[in-house]
């Protein structure tokens, strides 16, 4: 294995993306990559949707609905 490689990150800047897409690669975040915290995502559920989340999250959300949390 080469450690070299383990111990830097490999970014793609603009440029290699603009030659990478001109070579037909497709860029596609991957599914579980979430660009938004859970307070928010929370924030955007219906009380029936959120019904369906395991029940700490739940109550945690409900509360900080009713005022009790931040």
């Amino acid at each position: 294995m080469n450690k070299h490689a383990e111990a830097e990150p490999f970014f793609i800047t603009e440029e290699i993306e603009d030659d990478m897409r001109a070579a037909g690669y497709v860029f596609e975040p991957p599914k579980h990559v979430s660009t938004r915290r859970l307070s928010e995502v929370l924030a955007c559920l219906s009380g029936a949707d959120l019904a369906v989340l395991p029940s700490g999250i739940a109550e945690r959300e409900r509360a900080r609905r009713k005022g009790n949390q931040p």
